[in-house]
C-alpha cells in the first residue's frame, strides 16, 4: 500500500513541468487521446507559473464592477500541487490565450487533501470566466480533460481531449481510464455542459508511452488520470462567499 501512495506523490509532484519544450497539443499523433473540438470554453484555461514550474489553470470568476487598468479581479482555479511552494510568495503569475500576463497573484483559498486552489487573479477584458457545475461527476459520465501537458503553449494549443470517469470516483475524486502529462495538472475537467467539474491532480503510474517533444526528447505519461470532483470547489468557492474580504 506504502509503494502505491509514493509512487502516486511522485506521478502528481511531477506534473507541474519544468522546461518541456513549447509543442502544439503534444500527442496529437499517439492515439493515446481522442481529441476534442477547439471550442469557446477552452479560452478560460490559463497556464500557471510558479517559480521555476508551470502547470494550468482555469478562470472560474470575473468581477466587471472591480475594473484594474483595462481588466478585472478575478478567480483561478488550480491544483495545489501546482503552486504548493509558492504559498506566501509573489512568485505566481498567470498567462491568458491572449499573451496577457498577471503577476504577482495572490492564493486566497486552498484544499492540499483535495489537490486545489483558488487565486486572486487580474484578468483582461475578453477573458470569459467557466461556469462551474452544480451537479457531481460519477462513473459512467463523458468528461473533456484540458491542460497543458508536455509543453503545449496557451498561446497557440491547449490540449483537450474525452474520457469517462471510472471507478472508484467519489464525491471527492474522479478517475478517469485516460493518460496525462507533466504539466496538465490544474487543468479544467469539464461535463458535457462545458461546465467545470473538477481540476487535474495527476496519475498513479508513469510508464513511457511513446510521446516526444520536437528535438525527439522522451515525455513520459502517467496514467490513470485523477481529478478532484466538484464538491471540494464548490466547498472552496463557499468559503470565499462567506469572507467579506474575499469575495465579490
Amino acid at each position: 500500500m506504502m509503494t502505491r501512495v509514493i509512487a502516486f506523490l511522485f506521478a502528481t509532484i511531477l506534473l507541474v513541468a519544468g522546461s518541456v519544450e513549447v509543442q502544439a497539443q503534444v500527442g496529437r499523433e499517439s492515439g493515446l487521446w481522442n481529441w476534442t473540438d477547439k471550442a469557446e470554453h477552452h479560452k478560460s484555461i490559463v497556464q500557471v507559473t510558479a517559480g521555476e514550474g508551470t502547470g494550468t489553470g482555469v478562470i472560474i470568476g470575473v468581477d466587471s464592477t472591480k475594473q484594474v487598468k483595462d481588466g478585472y479581479e478575478g478567480y483561478c482555479l488550480t491544483a495545489w500541487h501546482v503552486i504548493q511552494h509558492h504559498l506566501n510568495s509573489n512568485e505566481i503569475s498567470i498567462t491568458y490565450g491572449n499573451g496577457r500576463r498577471a503577476k504577482k497573484c495572490k492564493i486566497i483559498e486552498s484544499d492540499q487533501a483535495r489537490d486545489i486552489a483558488i487565486i486572486w487573479v487580474w484578468v483582461p477584458k475578453g477573458i470569459a470566466a467557466a461556469k462551474i457545475a452544480s451537479t457531481s461527476i460519477k462513473g459512467g459520465d463523458q468528461l473533456e480533460f484540458c491542460g497543458l501537458g508536455g509543453g503545449s503553449d496557451v498561446c497557440s494549443s491547449v490540449r483537450h481531449f474525452a474520457g469517462k470517469a471510472s471507478s472508484p470516483s467519489t464525491l471527492d475524486r474522479i478517475f478517469a481510464d485516460v493518460p496525462l502529462l507533466p504539466g496538465d495538472s490544474g487543468g479544467p475537467v469539464f461535463n458535457a455542459n462545458h461546465e467545470v467539474v473538477g481540476i487535474i491532480s495527476g496519475g498513479w503510474f508513469w510508464y513511457d508511452g511513446g510521446i516526444t517533444t520536437s528535438n525527439g526528447s522522451a515525455i513520459r505519461t502517467t496514467w490513470p488520470a485523477r481529478a478532484s470532483n466538484v464538491e471540494p470547489i464548490r466547498s472552496l468557492m463557499a468559503k470565499i462567499e462567506d469572507d467579506e474580504t474575499k469575495k465579490f
